[in-house]
This record gives structure tokens, C-alpha cells and sequence, in this order.
């Protein structure tokens, strides 16, 4: 049987780093500027922003 490294379904660190957070889920600034685009209030802001 292969490791679990080596299959479909590796297993993930318990661990992340609050860095490594901000890397993978921080938007862009390109990315706040279409979702103001998109937007009329600050509250839709936040949720098209968190959700995308």
C-alpha cells in the first residue's frame, strides 16, 4: 500500500500558521477593488468578499 503522502488524500498539518492563513485567504487588493465594484454597502462588501 502507498503512503499517505503519495495518495489522492494527503493528510494536512494540524497546525497553520496564522501567516500561512493570510497567504491562502487574505484577498487581493485586485480582488477588493472588483468586490467594491460589485457592491453598494459595506456589509455586501464583507460577505462577497468572505464567501469568494
Amino acid at each position: 500500500m502507498a503512503s499517505i503522502d503519495r495518495t489522492a488524500y494527503p493528510r494536512f498539518k494540524r497546525v497553520v500558521s496564522a501567516r500561512e492563513l493570510a497567504e491562502a485567504f487574505k484577498p487581493t487588493m485586485d480582488e477588493i477593488a472588483w468586490a467594491r465594484g460589485r457592491t453598494q454597502t459595506e456589509q455586501h462588501l464583507l460577505a462577497l468578499v468572505s464567501c469568494g
